[in-house]
């Protein structure tokens, strides 16, 4: 019995000294710092943690105890994960498991742990570091451009005046961090423009404004970030110009049509009087209409017949074919007359009637240097276009159907026709002269 003892007691001897020298395996816990500060650029993966993430264990060199393992996080929907570089140095790195946005959460607070290896293959008797705190603040990027709040700005100004700020445009910037959110720089885009903007938006005039001169005024304006970014769309800017105050009967125009034959009507509805706030003692007016005959609203109004003459040039000693009626000048006896200035006559030809001019007023043919002059205004035809609207005319005796010289219009033209006699033609010379002019157009 003592032969047989002796083997089983050294191997109890020997198998519990295995079993005190496996439990002291994984002795320690594993140790990383207390806290750490992180920074992670949105949109990216890579955080940059100060101080680097490792964890160190005591057990080491002893494979498995002294080795780590893995870390884990703890904390409410936090989208990081912390990765095991290598498990003998304890190295690691914490990353984003999914998109990190800015806009949507600028900072992240969660608890991290390390976990060594155990005691063996297995894993088992692990041992876990103390808790660590993690703070992780997110870097904005300059992703989104300057919106403004209105898609439209107006103003009004008073002309003459200079002012400080007429109106305030506002840009917005999506970003998070003061730097790209921020708008540093509102631009006036539209060239040569009296108008300046500061760096709040504020727009101010730089010159007097004239409400004759320019009614109204459209600007465009951009905006920049402080990161340099320009707004997605420009803004338009529209200011009206006002004119001065000036007191007086508003609202009437000097020209009134009417119609015969249509009853009454108002001659101003919309007119009235404008008194800049000034108090009112009492009102007088006084209306003066005037016909719309066949001398009014020209220069013929202005001078008398001579001096037209002597303007525009004729030569002295000149014919009158259109006399005032007299025992001597009969010829201008029968045709219609409008009202006019005392000293002229105004004949009406309706194309139903004429002037026969003796044959001893007018000259039968015509030199190479002659004038006609004539003061006439064209009213519609009343006849077909094709007609021919005869001023002057000189024919044969006896048919009158061979014109020697005529004047004449013939729908928008005034047309002058000449005929030379027959022993004046001894080079070729044109026989009519066409002028297109306004003037008779109608």
């Amino acid at each position: 019995m003592q032969i047989l003892g002796l083997p089983f007691l050294l191997l109890c001897l020997i198998w519990g000294h295995s079993c005190a020298l496996g439990g002291k395996v994984n002795k320690h816990k594993p140790w990383i710092e207390t806290s750490y500060h992180g920074v992670i650029t949105e949109n990216m993966d890579t955080v940059l943690l100060d101080p680097p993430l490792v964890a160190l264990d005591k057990d080491a060199p002893v494979p498995y105890a002294g080795e780590i393992c893995s870390f884990k996080i703890y904390g409410q929907d936090a989208p990081f994960e912390a990765v095991v570089l290598n498990r003998t140095s304890g190295e690691g790195v914490l990353r984003a498991s999914s998109p990190v946005d800015c806009e949507s959460q600028k900072e992240y607070t969660f608890i991290i742990q390390a976990y060594d290896c155990g005691a063996g293959p297995s894993g088992a008797d692990w041992k876990k570091s103390h808790k660590a705190v993690v703070h992780i603040q997110v870097d904005d990027v300059n992703e989104f451009s300057p919106v403004f709040r209105e898609p439209l700005y107006k103003a009004s100004v008073t002309e003459g005046k200079i002012y400080d700020s007429i109106l305030q445009v506002e840009a917005w910037d999506q970003d998070c961090s003061p730097q790209y959110s921020q708008i540093c720089i509102y631009e006036i885009v539209t060239a040569g423009t009296p108008f300046a903007i500061d760096r709040n938006g504020n727009i101010r005039n730089t010159e007097r404004l004239s409400y004759d001169k320019q009614k109204s005024y459209k600007i465009m304006v951009t905006a920049f970030d402080c990161g340099q970014k320009r707004a997605k769309e420009d803004v338009a800017v529209h200011i009206d110009v006002k004119p001065v105050c000036k007191p007086g009967w508003q609202g009437w125009n000097k020209r009134v049509d009417y119609e015969p034959g249509t009853g009454s009507r108002q001659l101003f509805p919309k007119m009235h009087l404008e008194t800049c706030g000034g108090l009112l003692s009492g009102v007088k007016a006084m209306v003066e209409l005037q016909t719309n005959h066949i001398g009014k609203g020209c220069d013929r109004e202005t001078y008398s017949e001579k001096s037209l003459q002597k303007l525009c040039g004729a030569a002295s000693g000149s014919t009158d074919l259109l006399p005032a009626s007299s025992p001597a000048t009969n010829w201008t006896a029968s045709l219609l007359t409008d009202s006019g200035r005392d000293s002229d006559l105004i004949y009406r030809f309706e194309g139903r009637q004429a002037a026969n001019v003796p044959d001893h007023v007018v000259p039968q043919n015509l030199t190479d240097q002659f004038t006609i002059a004539t003061w006439m205004k064209h009213g519609p035809s009343p006849g077909l276009r094709a007609e021919k609207e005869t001023l002057l005319c000189n024919s044969d005796k006896t048919e009158m159907n061979r014109h020697h010289y005529s004047l004449y219009v013939h729908n928008c033209r005034l047309v002058f026709l000449l005929r030379r006699d027959f022993t004046q033609v001894d080079t070729f010379r044109p026989a009519e002269f066409h002028w297109k002019l306004e003037q008779v157009s109608s």
